[in-house]
This record gives structure tokens, sequence and C-alpha cells, in this order.
């Protein structure tokens, strides 16, 4: 009779999780609210963010709200995830999880060191999960000092060089990147789902350039190129913010800014002024796809803040020729 028991509550259970993860659908829109970039228990801020869960493809999922998207892999093994968000929508994210599994978080993978991508570290880290990262992301938070990150926090693996990881059946490959958006950024290719993890290298807009950490639009594109290179034609991409996309999003994206980094060169070369730059607008016929303003307003990301950026990148890459 107890084992009868046993097996029907084993049956109930493995139903009941089939069941979440078939309600769970596949692809479609995903919330873009990369304005919002305060960690704050503010109900104000914090009550019109919803997590929305989809399928990405095979064992891959995306849980999106406000912050970086999260990139979760489930099986047997538990859940790998790239990136985990604000820890304020902690709660939030747990009950997102409980819908693609009910097993524990055992892995994550940061993309890079900016906080709306990192600040659950320390929660999962605290339920037995591993933190995998670049040693300069490691550097950046352990010199963070707004929030300070909690010392279980801080990646326990760091990697400069590319990794694999056998998990759920499923190779997965860690990719260092190139300087782009910081000095620690890094992919995750989940090579089974044909997923790629892009974190905020790719955002389906300009990218964000750290400049100051060696970032360039040269490393940008060797990055987009590297990507395109080890995936499929079929691959999926999920960007660090923004919508799914496929390769010839990347492509739209890689080719636009080679075009106007060409034309920031031209400028700054002739000795035009970043007013005189903005004025003649290098970027004009690109603008209604890749201005971040015109699909995910905010304060964090915009034409103007770009413009600076690209004016910094091509003085800083004149320089060292």
């Amino acid at each position: 009779m107890n084992r009868t028991v046993l097996a029907s509550i084993l049956v109930v259970l493995l139903v009941s999780a089939g069941t979440a993860q078939s309600q769970i659908p596949t692809g479609g829109p995903i919330p873009d609210r990369r304005g919002f970039n305060n960690s704050v228990d503010d109900r104000k801020l914090t009550d019109p963010v919803e997590e929305v869960v989809r399928r990405v493809a095979g064992n891959v999922y995306v849980i999106a709200g406000a912050g970086g998207n999260i990139v979760a892999q489930s099986g047997p093994d538990g859940l790998f995830l790239v990136d985990d968000n604000f820890a304020v929508f902690y709660p939030r994210i747990e009950a997102a999880l409980r819908q693609i599994s009910e097993k524990p978080v055992r892995i994550i993978v940061n993309t890079h060191s900016h906080f709306d991508h990192n600040q659950n570290n320390a929660n999962f880290a605290r339920q037995g999960a591993l933190i995998v990262a670049h040693p300069n992301l490691r550097t950046a938070l352990m010199q963070q000092t707004r929030p300070p990150v909690a010392p279980e926090g801080l990646p326990v693996v760091t990697a400069s060089e590319p990794l694999t990881f056998h998990f759920n059946g499923e190779d997965i490959s860690y990719i260092p990147l190139k300087p782009s958006h910081t000095n620690g950024d890094v992919a995750v290719y989940f090579r089974g789902s044909d997923v790629f993890a892009f974190g905020d290298v790719f955002t389906t807009d300009y990218p964000s350039i750290g400049v100051a950490q060696g970032g360039s639009i040269e490393n940008f594109v060797d990055n987009y190129n590297l990507a395109l290179q080890t995936t499929t034609p079929n691959t999926i991409f999920v960007p660090g913010h923004a919508q799914l996309s496929k390769r010839v999003d990347v492509i739209a994206v890689r080719d636009a800014i080679t075009v106007i980094h060409g034309r920031f060169l031209d400028m700054v070369k002739k000795g035009m002024t970043l007013e005189q730059i903005r004025q003649a607008r290098p970027s004009r016929e690109f603008d209604a796809r890749f201005a971040t303003e015109n699909f995910a307003p905010n304060e964090m990301q915009n034409s103007t803040r770009w413009y600076q950026q690209m004016f910094d990148e091509a003085k800083a890459h004149l320089a060292q020729r």
C-alpha cells in the first residue's frame, strides 16, 4: 500500500511539472524595461513590473521583467542560469523558475558586472548555486560599493578562457568576449538547444560601449562575428535586454555600427567637435531601427549618450594609431 501511494504521488508530481512547462508559451514578445535601474523596494517602481516566462528553444527558457533577461536551462541535473537580475525581484524570479522546474539552481554564469544582471548571486549561492564569471567581473564586484556585494555573491569560479559545461545532457559553451560593454563580458551557447545568451554586448539597438574599460566598436564587431561563426542559421539569440532575436538581427546591428563607426572616425579625424557631429548625425538612416529611445525609453542609454560614447571611442581609436 505504501509503495502504491508513493508511486501515485510521484506520478502526480511529474505530471504537474510537465503541465507547468507545457503551459509556458514558446517565443513571443517579452518585457523590455531596461530603464528600470533601481534596486530599492519601492512599490511605485516594482508593482508595475511583471515577470514573464517564455520557452526559447529546446530546454532553454527566458525570464524577463525589469533589468537583464534571465536565461534558464532546465533538466534532471537542475537549473542552469545565465544572469539573475535585481535582488528586489528575487521572490518573483523564484516563482518564475518554479514554472519551469522544481529543481534547484545549480550553476549561474554572470555575463558582466552590472548589477541588474547579478544582484541575486548571493540569494542563489546561499541555496548552493555555483557562480561562474570572468575574472574582471569578480574584481568589479569586489570593488563595488553602491550597493556593496556580499562575499557569497562573488563568483567562486572565474575563467578568461572558454569552458564547456556538460549539464542536463547538453554541452554548454562559456565564451569570454573581447572588452565591449565591460572588460568582463562573456556569452553562453546552449549547443543542443541552439540558444546563444549574449548579455549586454547585444541588446538589438546601438550598443553601450565601455570605453574606459577598453570597449571598442571593433571588439563589438569581432564578438558578433564570433557568435555568428559559432552558431547555426537557426540559433535564437537572447539579448541582455530586448526581444529574442535571429541571426539577421545580429548582422543588422553589426553592419550598422560598422558604417557609423567609419563615419565617426572620419569626422573626428577632420577635427569636428561632438556638437558638430551631433548636427551632422552620421547615424541618420539607422536611428529609426536602432535608437534605444524609439522602443525602450530610458535615461540610462539613449542616442545622446551613445554619441558621446562613439566620440570618445573614435578618439581612443585614433590615438592608438
